[in-house]
């Protein structure tokens, strides 16, 4: 499998857990009876957190290149 796959395939299951943790918060939300809403700045450091820490360090040097990458895409693209 290329680089390429493997941060593809971490970013598709980074997705998912992030999905499954936005249901998890409304779960809560709604067994407490809060509105539903889009999650908080909060929330989102906390989910940001949670995936961080799920990650092994292959992963987080792959998705360092893969962002340093994409930073340089964008650079040379728009300047």
């Amino acid at each position: 499998m290329s680089n390429e796959e493997k941060i593809l395939s971490m970013l598709t299951k980074m997705q998912a857990d992030i999905k499954a943790m936005q249901t998890d918060i409304e779960l809560l939300k709604q067994g407490s009876n809060v509105k539903k809403q889009q999650l908080t700045p909060a929330e989102q450091l906390a989910l940001l957190e949670m995936m961080s820490n799920s990650l092994t360090q292959e992963e987080k040097d792959e998705l360092g290149r893969y962002q340093e990458a994409e930073f340089a895409r964008k650079k040379a693209l728009y300047g």
